[in-house]
């Protein structure tokens, strides 16, 4: 014998609560109400088994209660790190109370054809975006299309009108160049990110202004182009070990990158931090079993996800689309990789103002 579903107005009477507000509430309407109403709605339905009817939901508001998280194949480099699944865990963990479904979306690589047909298609009520890069086909579409959506990875120019989530990627990088010149290194060398990422172009455009900033040249010899990869890294250990000269610390714009420069340092004799000092970017659990422990910036990649899917479903519920952004603020972790210069390892260094770091 099938067992009865219970009703929205049973649910309402074992909350104490009237049926439109019960209704709100099991709608995801939660901020009209206060907190203890909302606990007591969504107590009356686990206890009783109620689930909504998400097809009548759904025709009712003419919405899927579907979103999409697109990424391009191309490059798909932040898949193969922790970063998406952080990312992703986030933003799962806000719309799974509102009964939200997420839809994997990949756009293939060469096919910017394919993105009307893959993206409005009618099956998701807008977009996360994760990580557009500078040349990306979705940007073209984004100036054409009336979907919500927000980029989650990428701080974009505001010009783009599309809204943001990520790490002030320009404030941590800051934080960190300063902190290694206040250990009193003057030639500092910088492996550069992914040439087409704005997290790339963000970081090392603050790198570049902070040297400027203390009074601190930037020899370009001494610029390595990474791709947020540890091979990468390795690669620019190389072009810096064939110099004749070398600056007394390095700066990676990203962990992948610091690994790999330090691995391939490290099989060439080179001691960390004795002879050469490195540090990194995003604090990637990758790093963790390395010895030296590496010092690095870290954010809130978790926080990242749920704060765009929070600024995705605003923008669903209030029909309005935005284009504000939202920088997280980044904390400095110091363990192993830095150390002052040695009177050996140094150059001549220029005399600079002090300057406090900023935290």
């Amino acid at each position: 014998m099938a067992t009865r579903k219970p009703t929205l107005r049973e649910v309402a009477q074992a909350a104490g609560c009237s049926l439109t507000t019960t209704s709100n509430i099991l709608q995801g309407r939660h901020e009209l109400y206060r907190a203890e109403t909302v606990e007591r709605v969504l107590a009356a339905a686990r206890s009783l088994g109620y689930r909504p009817n998400m097809l009548a939901r759904g025709l009712a508001k003419q919405r899927t209660f579907t979103i999409g998280l697109v990424f391009e194949r191309a490059h798909a480099v932040l898949t193969q790190n922790d970063y998406a699944q952080h990312v992703l865990d986030g933003v799962i963990e806000f719309l799974l109370p509102l009964e939200y479904d997420v839809k994997l979306i990949t756009l293939p690589a060469g096919r910017p054809d394919s993105i009307w047909r893959r993206l409005e298609n009618g099956t998701v009520d807008g977009h996360l975006l994760l990580a557009p890069v500078i040349d990306s086909p979705l940007l073209e579409w984004r100036r054409h299309s009336r979907l919500p959506v927000v980029s989650v990875g990428s701080l974009l120019p505001p010009n783009l009108g599309i809204p943001c989530v990520d790490v002030d990627n320009e404030g941590g990088m800051r934080m960190l160049t300063e902190w290694v010149i206040q250990q009193g290194h003057h030639h500092i060398g910088f492996v550069k990110g992914h040439p087409l990422h704005w997290s790339a172009l963000q970081r090392e455009r603050a790198f570049r202004k902070t040297m400027a900033d203390y009074g601190l040249p930037t020899r370009e010899e001494w610029i390595f182009q990474g791709r947020y990869t540890i091979e990468s890294g390795r690669q620019c250990a190389r072009e810096l070990l064939a110099l004749r000269e070398r600056p007394t610390a390095v700066i990676c714009a990203d962990d992948g990158s610091a690994a790999g420069f330090i691995q391939e340092c490290l099989a060439h004799g080179l001691r960390i931090p004795e002879d050469l000092s490195v540090a990194g970017f995003d604090d990637e659990p990758l790093v963790h079993p390395l010895c030296p422990n590496l010092t690095t910036v870290r954010h809130d990649k978790h926080r990242v996800g749920y704060l765009a899917a929070q600024l995705l479903y605003e923008q669903i519920e209030s029909g309005t689309l935005r284009d504000d952004s939202i920088a997280l603020p980044a904390t400095l972790v110091i363990r192993k990789t830095v150390a002052p210069p040695s009177a050996g390892q140094a150059l001549v260094a220029p005399q600079i103002p002090s300057k406090e770091v900023q935290r």
